[in-house]
């Protein structure tokens, strides 16, 4: 059996060479190259030549190689939890998957690499970027106390955050003003009667649980609500605090008639637990949440969220990286967006109405 045809045999055909390129066409591997990586000073004519020759021949580039003549991987990472698991995930799934497809449409990859704690989180930015497989990061979840973007920063690695932070003004971001979305949502649903709106917060370490709680606060007070702290419950984005969230206040905060929550999976778990205890919802008790996954119009009842396109955020995100790491300003890439109220059936008038 020949060479070739054990390779074949195998499933492993053997790709052509550059230099087998070169000699099929009658040109130098240089010239060769230079045609096959569109070079200016090589005629279009030479390229056709060369790019049919090397079809012909089943000439594959090296990835590797190319990198190199460009001083660039054509990759973006993104480092994510391993802890974010079921409707917890649901935001960042849409999220990454419109991200991946946009920076596929710029010609680059995404590189996506999970981690199981936060000691582990530095070593692999450090690693990505060090061993050349990575031109830039994108960063979710933007943390109170984040080490990620001292890190990046005194690098010089580019970045963007999903998500400002206390030094917003430093690197580039996209966001969505959560704050204002939280007071909107406290205005509607004080507009159907409830005075008396509970609050499910979000993770305490995450940068914009802050502005969510300050918007809730924001909400009340232009409703001529007093704001009363025990009716702020503890969360950390998850469906279990959800379900946690609303036995608490059965619990302890009686004539509560709706509660918002941090987050569309703690919606969804709250309206759950509520379902169990024999609560109707919304007759009873309206559940708002926020980020405006799409499993949100199928859960029953479908949910009224604040909603902001995680596949917009995606797709902006990626051309912002882009243009950072084409040398662009961390001031040209720093964009506030709004939510919207998207009304469904999981809220309604108060039952004292």
């Amino acid at each position: 059996m020949s060479g070739k045809a054990a390779d074949t045999h195998r499933g492993k055909v053997k790709r052509a060479t550059l230099a087998e390129v070169a000699n099929a066409v009658g040109l130098a591997k240089t010239t060769v190259s230079r045609a096959l990586n569109d070079y200016p000073d090589i005629s279009e004519e030479t390229k056709r030549r060369v790019r049919e020759t090397a079809g012909s021949l089943g000439y594959v580039a090296s990835s590797r190689a190319r990198q190199l003549q460009k001083g660039s991987t054509d990759a973006i990472g993104l480092v994510i939890s391993a802890a974010a698991v079921g409707l917890q995930s649901a935001y960042q799934s849409e999220f990454t998957a419109a991200l991946a497809a946009a920076l596929d449409g710029h010609g680059l990859d995404l590189l996506l690499h999970s981690v199981t704690d936060p000691v582990s989180e530095i070593d692999t930015y450090n690693r990505l970027f060090q061993q050349g497989k990575v031109d830039g990061f994108v960063l979710m979840r933007t943390r109170c106390d984040d080490e990620r973007i001292r890190f990046l920063t005194e690098r010089g690695v580019p970045f963007v955050t999903q998500g400002r932070t206390d030094q917003s003004a430093d690197h580039a971001w996209i966001d969505i003003d959560s704050q204002q979305a939280f007071s909107d949502a406290v205005e509607f649903l004080a507009g159907k009667g409830h005075r008396r709106i509970a609050m499910i917060a979000g993770d305490e370490t995450i940068y914009s649980s802050t502005l969510r709680e300050a918007g809730y606060r924001q909400g009340l007070e232009k409703a001529g609500i007093a704001v009363d702290p025990d009716l702020i419950f503890p969360g950390d984005f998850s469906a279990a605090s959800g379900r946690v969230g609303v036995k608490r206040v059965i619990d302890s905060a009686a004539g509560v008639t709706a509660i918002l929550c941090a987050n569309d999976a703690t919606a969804m778990g709250a309206i759950s637990q509520a379902v169990e205890l024999g609560i109707e919802v919304p007759s009873q008790l309206s559940v708002m949440g926020y980020d405006g996954v799409r499993m949100a119009e199928m859960f029953s009842p479908p949910l009224t969220t604040l909603s902001h396109s995680a596949a917009e955020c995606g797709e902006r995100i990626a051309s912002m990286i882009v243009g950072l790491v084409g040398g662009d300003a961390l001031t040209d890439h720093q964009v506030l967006l709004p939510a919207q109220i998207i009304e469904r059936r999981s809220t309604g008038m108060a039952a004292n109405v």
